[in-house]
């Protein structure tokens, strides 16, 4: 379900667009400054590469309302966030209202609803937490949404999703550092919200498929598991530090981190990859992710404060 026409044309509409935004988030002063915590930056980088993010997908992709309204909805309140910082709770409140609107219309009611829900949220937070290092983000959310196009169970979403490689790629032509722009909020929620669908989607295969179900998880899971390692030590009242922190903390080199994340990730997609073929690889794949991420955290002390 891969579309390669979809996925140029984003990309060419977001590597120029890109530019716009960084421009205007420049001139009403849209950015984010170093400091000595999460945000590894050089110097001061614009916001707003998002909305090039999100404007190369809507375009290139039919309309659906239903999608296009909860994906818009995630756009803007990160945008405000951008703009001017937002409670919690009422970020919270519309990624409940997205997440509760895409699970009714991918999987309808059923005893997993509120799992689902739970999940969709943690994955749009998982995802924007992972933007404040240059190019992590947007190459782990590549690398997902290329295995996701994979497993979807409908051409609207493969073309969404082929539509979200092309538009972050045109981005992460900007973003390799040293970065010269951010998604920030907007991105990070929209990107999530795409990913969400993507997952979603899969899970509409139902029991029937379960490795289908097994292979999508893991080709998202590094988000969680760097949304796990800074949710460990936010519970101990403290400043959380996630994945490419500690791996940043070994290299102290953006470029070297970038590259050992994203080989980390190759690894956990052909996992996935190797996960959709039947039920005893789903098995085994899983088992080896877990290792692998038991063996990183030790590695890494990535749970250890």
């Amino acid at each position: 379900m891969f579309s390669p026409i979809l996925m140029i044309v984003s990309l060419i509409i977001s590597a120029l667009t890109v530019p716009i935004f960084g421009k205007i988030a420049y001139k009403y002063n849209i950015v984010d400054k170093p400091d000595d915590g999460l945000k590894e930056y050089e110097r001061i980088t614009p916001y707003l590469g998002g909305l090039a993010i999100y404007l190369a997908v809507i375009v290139s992709t039919p309309f659906e309302i239903i999608t296009k309204f909860s994906l818009t909805l995630l756009t803007i309140i990160g945008l405000i966030d951008d703009v001017k910082k937002i409670k919690l709770s009422l970020k919270l409140a519309v990624e409940l209202f997205v997440a509760l609107i895409l699970t009714y219309k991918y999987v309808g009611f059923n005893w997993f609803f509120p799992l689902y829900i739970f999940l969709v949220v943690i994955l749009i937070n998982s995802v924007k937490m992972m933007d404040e290092m240059d190019g992590v983000c947007a190459s782990v959310s590549i690398i997902s949404a290329i295995g996701l196009s994979i497993l979807v169970s409908s051409r609207y979403d493969g073309m969404l999703l082929s539509a979200l490689i092309g538009a972050v790629f045109g981005y992460f032509i900007y973003n390799f550092p040293p970065a010269r722009i951010s998604m920030g909020s907007s991105g990070g929620y929209f990107v999530g919200g795409v990913l969400s669908i993507g997952l979603l989607s899969t899970m509409r295969h139902g029991s029937s498929n379960i490795p289908y179900l097994i292979s999508a998880f893991i080709f998202i899971s590094l988000f969680y598991f760097n949304f796990l390692s800074g949710l460990s030590r936010s519970t101990l009242n403290k400043k959380p530090i996630y994945l490419y922190n500690k791996i940043y903390e070994k290299f102290n080199d953006k470029r070297k981190t970038l590259y050992t994340v994203v080989s980390i990730q190759l690894l956990v997609f052909l996992l996935g990859y190797f996960s959709k073929t039947n039920v005893i690889a789903s098995i085994s794949a899983l088992i080896i992710l877990l290792v692998i991420y038991f063996a990183l955290g030790k590695f890494l002390n990535v749970f250890k404060y």
